[in-house]
């Protein structure tokens, strides 16, 4: 199950003149680095950047296909979120996949913007790792 609720969100990249790098990411993500490790190498054929938004949001790593973001990863400390948008045709597609109901309900529930339907999940360990993976990988198969 994926974890939605983190109590305490620490925020390790804030700093706008320290952009995170491997040595830096390892140290702060700790056991979860290798999992956005995983995620960097599968969206590897796809632009990647750090992109500092502000001091309340720090750095996010920033994945674009075809000049659009395609989701974005923000580190934390021990941690870090996955999101991406859905238009409206993609929901329905990932509302017709076996997806674990509390994936359906955030899905389901994502806020509407003009990109599209919000989505975040938060990878933690090994099985929040699989399932946010198995979005990423539907998403690259309906954005193909």
């Amino acid at each position: 199950m994926l974890n939605f609720e983190v109590a305490m969100e620490e925020r390790v990249f804030i700093d706008k003149a320290r952009m995170p790098n491997e040595e830096s990411l390892r140290a702060a993500l700790a056991r979860s680095f290798a999992f956005f490790e995983a995620l960097v190498r599968y969206t590897g054929e796809f632009s990647q950047e750090w992109k500092y938004y502000n001091r309340r949001y720090g750095w996010t790593l920033k994945v674009i296909r075809k000049k659009k973001a395609f989701l974005w990863m923000t580190p934390y400390n021990g941690y870090f979120h996955l999101g991406f948008s859905l238009r409206k045709a993609e929901k329905a597609e990932f509302a017709a996949e076996a997806l674990p109901e509390k994936t359906r309900r955030v899905i389901a529930d994502a806020k509407e913007f003009p990109e599209g339907f919000a989505v975040r999940f938060t990878v933690t360990d090994e099985k929040s790792f699989r399932e946010v993976f198995a979005l990423v990988e539907l998403l690259v198969r309906i954005r193909k």
